[in-house]
């Protein structure tokens, strides 16, 4: 009679347990993975911060940009749930979420008593978390507010004649071409040409500025191999004359180097590079870097967007202390810790405008950043993004290694990527 009585006790206790664990989001692990970069040491500063709140033991898995992709879509399509949040970057989050890898966020708001997500996020930056994109199911929260500037040596602009921040690409590249004859050993513009991801993300903001674009709004069509593309790419190639050899092999950090060593006049790059150009221990243009939107071109210039997002997947372990995390993480209040402590960009307005911010140097792009993160577009919302822009990013690197011509690289791309989409049933 009293093992019986045992047994149910102990029973009773598992059922206690377990209905606490349901009600409080508690868990005994979390495991995070991310990215081996300042955005992902921010998420796991703030995971381990989040433990030792909490009570509960957590697990950081990092890896290389590439490498946390192949990871996060083996686990996701194996359904094997070994992590309870993921770091993506927003042009991976179509495929996460076409594939239904990822959690409905909508019940843990509302367990909250939040209708969805804060309206202090930049609209932009909240609608790249819901799938169909802005409108959609959310299944994520914007973590970090990337979108490219266009980074200038203000001093030297102003040497040779301009004041302010160049409006369109000519006089940006007038400024340039003046910049690099005046000044020994200082390129007009640091071109970033790796193959896939580098090259891609420097040409899609100049592409958007020529009122050209990749697809139809429908997706039903490849729109590469056309005259405004052309003249695209022709403008591309004046900035790879104004670049260091060999630009066809760089990437965001080759070009942040150029500009801390105090060689380049202008970039394309993202925010996260800002606290340096302004640390004197690292920096060689202190006070002398301009941050300003995208120039013009035939068309309003536009930044690309680059958010990191976090999301849970399907098939966590531990959803509602996931989204507990995510939740806690994204506040105001943490973003602006994790903007003072490492410097990385918010996704709130209210962190944006913040005087104890906007009144440093480190902070001085913030109202730049901001406009331009509002006024960004986000790469093509496709499932096979990843594919496509290598591919792409293959034709364009070996044309601006003067290896094949404008013409050649639109037509092959164009070629290839009609392939693609055609696999991936977008073009039928």
């Amino acid at each position: 009679m009293k093992n019986i009585v045992k047994t149910i006790m102990v029973c009773a206790c598992v059922l206690i347990l377990t209905g606490v664990v349901a009600l409080t989001g508690y868990a005994e692990k979390l495991v995070l993975a991310t990215l081996n970069s300042v955005e992902g040491q921010t998420t796991a500063k703030a995971l381990r911060e989040y433990g030792e709140l909490k009570g509960i033991e957590v697990e950081i898995v990092e890896a290389p940009y590439s490498n946390l992709f192949e990871k996060e879509v083996l686990d996701m399509s194996q359904g094997t749930g070994l992590y309870d949040i993921i770091l993506l970057d927003d042009p991976w989050f179509t495929q996460f979420a076409e594939s239904n890898w990822l959690t409905d966020l909508t019940p843990f708001f509302k367990a909250k008593g939040e209708a969805g997500l804060s309206d202090d996020f930049i609209p932009t930056s909240a609608a790249i978390c819901h799938h169909p994109y802005k409108t959609g199911t959310p299944y994520a929260l914007p973590f970090f507010g990337n979108a490219q500037m266009f980074f200038y040596r203000a001093d030297l602009f102003t040497k040779y004649g301009m004041d302010r921040a160049p409006k369109t690409w000519d006089e940006a590249l007038d400024m340039m071409k003046k910049i690099m004859a005046g000044e020994k050993g200082v390129y007009g513009y640091v071109m970033r040409g790796e193959q896939g991801n580098p090259v891609v993300a420097d040409f899609m903001p100049i592409l958007w500025s020529f009122g050209a674009d990749m697809f139809t709004e429908d997706k039903t069509q490849v729109t590469l191999n056309t005259p405004e593309a052309l003249n695209t790419v022709k403008f591309f190639l004046q900035l790879r004359d104004v670049s260091p050899l060999g630009s066809e092999s760089f990437d965001a950090q080759e070009l942040a180097t150029y500009m801390l060593q105090g060689k380049a006049a202008a970039m394309i790059n993202w925010p996260a590079f800002v606290p340096a150009f302004e640390d004197p221990k690292q920096s060689k243009v202190v006070g002398k870097v301009g941050y300003a939107p995208i120039p013009d071109g035939t068309a309003k210039g536009s930044s690309e967007i680059g958010h990191w997002i976090a999301a849970i997947p399907a098939k966590a372990k531990n959803k509602e202390a996931a989204f507990d995390f995510i939740h806690w993480a994204t506040s105001a209040e943490q973003q602006k810790a994790f903007a003072k402590a490492l410097g990385t960009p918010p996704t709130r307005k209210s962190v944006f405008t913040d005087p104890e911010l906007t009144s440093q140097p480190a902070f001085k792009h913030y109202p730049v950043l901001m406009e331009a993160i509002a006024n960004s577009s986000p790469r093509p919302r496709i499932a096979n993004w990843n594919e496509v822009e290598n591919t792409f990013g293959i034709y364009l690197s070996t044309m601006v290694a003067k290896k094949i011509t404008p013409e050649e690289a639109l037509a092959k791309s164009q070629e290839e990527v009609e392939k693609l989409m055609k696999k991936a049933g977008y073009i039928k």
